[in-house]
């Protein structure tokens, strides 16, 4: 096992070394307000150096945190602690040599805490001289190359700003660095099992792991390891929504080693340091103060407060930000995955722009189409600026307003132009594609695509084809709504989407059911299929898939007096 000389420094509840003992004080005393996971690693932590065999090499400790500070940045007292837990503590086993006292780190909190400039500092001290093992490779792995290389790249813009001080012991390019001397590496790798190519690791840090969706991918990186003495895997995450995997499985676990002062579930010595930050209630994210339990960089970080702030106050208003920055931010995931699109308030915004002048622009229309029975709505999206501004008309046919108490004042609809009523119990072809014509001959527009459902433009093709009209599907549902949903979000949150004095869209929005799904993907619904009609917003949401099509708009000062149709 290990040759290392290490100065044994045995430590009792007084007298820790001061990276451990500063931030176990601000946690116990109460000066840093942390979540009660804290209060149980402290407890863990004692329990870890109240053993006769558990010593604190002070002197590898203290060259790791000179290095850190030296080449990267300033440790907070809470990256000391981490810092400690994984190059300061050891233990002797029962043949007498020298082992790690934690060897798993999960580090959970949210997002802005630094967990990749944290490992970028801690994967460079394991291939020096002070961490003392040769051959001892890095391997940084996250689901994307874009994520995996954040760190790695740390380490290599450090190096290239400071090559005086690392030429003669490093090499590197942007695929491995290596310390020449003792051939420790740094390598970052993707998840997809057939770009591992084996090895011995001596250490595997996982980027954000809540993406894993299996354990396959996750566990092919870990194969090689326990060859290369003082292995450890680093698990660093925030939050998220796939469940029942990698993430949660982990969790469970580090919660269960914090519980039992450093026991698995099946009551044998953990070797887990389970560094977990999050709100202990849900409510307590109403109160700033509390939010240093999910994240505690920030007292540190003036901009990344400010920053939660803003993402907070639009959060209150669009419910799907609200669980994005609840999950994400303060690491408390709600299983209530149903929420609105936006809240009352924002909804109503959209109405209340003045609606620009459309005569000559470029437009990308949007339509959902029923043959029969109910509604139809269609719709031209214009932009100008960051704002869209969407043109909106239904037909209903009276067949189904004599069967159907719809929860809306359609006759009012009707009166406002925003709405035709079909005798009948049909709606035809025709009748949407000559709004859509009415709009070029009477407006100008120039339309750059029209945008439907798949499984229902197959009746208007033909239609829109006798009057020169494009028309083309878009992705099935769940696809375009995952793909659309972010922003929408921003759309209604900065108040840039407008549908001008048009109180059935406001009617259509609140209709509308957001469902996020396992992997944390969001489609569109309806709150209720019957009377709680959706139409106007698919056709919008259509619209919206295509809405980056046009790119130049002209310039109009005077404003849409009337609708036409």
């Amino acid at each position: 096992m290990a040759t290392l000389t290490y100065s044994k420094e045995f430590k009792n509840v007084s007298s820790y070394h001061p990276a451990i003992a500063e931030w176990m004080h601000m946690v116990e005393s109460g000066e840093f307000i942390a979540c009660q996971e804290q209060f149980l690693l402290m407890e863990l932590v004692k329990e870890k150096l109240s053993k006769e065999n558990v010593f604190v090499d002070s002197q590898k400790l203290d060259n790791a945190l000179s290095t850190a500070e030296k080449y990267f940045f300033k440790l907070h007292p809470f990256q000391k602690f981490i810092y400690a837990a994984v190059f300061g503590m050891f233990q002797y086993d029962e043949d007498g040599d020298v082992q790690l006292v934690f060897n798993e780190y999960f580090i959970y909190a949210g997002r802005g805490f630094g967990k990749n400039a944290l490992m970028s500092l801690m994967a460079f001290e394991l291939t020096t001289k002070n961490h003392g093992v040769e051959n001892y490779r890095v391997d940084i792995v996250a689901t994307s190359e874009e994520q995996a290389m954040t760190s790695f790249k740390d380490v290599h813009n450090m190096l290239e700003a400071r090559k005086k001080d690392f030429k003669a012991k490093y090499k590197w390019n942007l695929e491995v660095i290596e310390h020449k001397k003792n051939k420790s590496s740094i390598k970052y790798r993707t998840s997809a099992p057939k770009t591992k190519d084996g090895g011995r690791p001596g250490a595997v840090a996982f980027d954000e792991i809540h993406a894993y969706e299996n354990f396959k991918s996750f566990n092919v990186h870990t194969t090689g390891m326990g060859k290369i003495e003082f292995s450890r895997k680093f698990y660093l995450t925030t939050d998220g929504d796939v469940r029942g995997q990698v993430l949660d499985v982990i969790k469970k676990r580090a919660l269960a080693v914090l519980k039992s002062k450093g026991k698995n579930s099946k009551g044998e010595e953990s070797r887990m340091f389970p560094f977990i930050c999050r709100l202990d209630e849900d409510d307590e994210v109403n109160n700033p103060e509390f939010w240093p339990k999910a994240n505690p960089i920030l007292p540190y970080n003036k901009e990344l407060r400010t920053t939660l702030m803003e993402e907070y106050d639009m959060a209150l208003d669009v419910p799907s930000l609200m669980f994005t920055f609840m999950t994400k931010r303060m690491n408390r995931p709600t299983e209530d995955k149903l929420s609105m699109v936006a809240s009352w308030d924002l909804i109503e915004a959209g109405k209340e722009h003045e609606m620009i002048d459309i005569k000559g622009m470029q437009c990308i229309g949007g339509v959902d189409f029923s043959t029969s029975l109910d509604f139809t709505a269609v719709g031209l999206l214009f932009k100008k600026g960051e704002k869209k501004y969407w043109l909106h008309h239904s037909f209903v046919t009276k067949w189904s307003m004599k069967t159907t108490n719809y929860d809306f004042p359609i006759e009012e609809a009707v009166a406002a132009g925003l709405c035709t009523i079909i005798n009948g119990n049909i709606i035809d072809e025709k009748d949407v594609a000559d709004w859509f014509m009415a709009q070029v001959k009477n407006n100008g527009v120039k339309i750059v695509d029209i945008l439907g459902d798949r499984f229902r433009i197959n009746a208007l093709k033909e239609e829109f084809g006798k009057q020169g009209l494009p028309i083309h599907e878009v992705p099935s549902g769940p696809i375009t709504h995952a793909k659309l949903a972010p922003t929408i979000d921003i759309l209604f949150a900065k108040k840039r989407i407008a549908y001008p004095n048009d109180f059935m869209m406001s009617w259509y929005i609140n209709n509308v059911l957001v469902t996020t799904d396992k992997k944390g993907n969001r489609s569109y619904g309806k709150i209720e299929p019957i009377k709680r009609k959706t139409d106007g917003w698919m056709a919008l949401v259509h619209a919206l898939s295509k809405i980056d099509e046009i790119k130049v708009q002209p310039k109009y000062n005077n404003k849409l007096k009337t609708r036409t149709y």
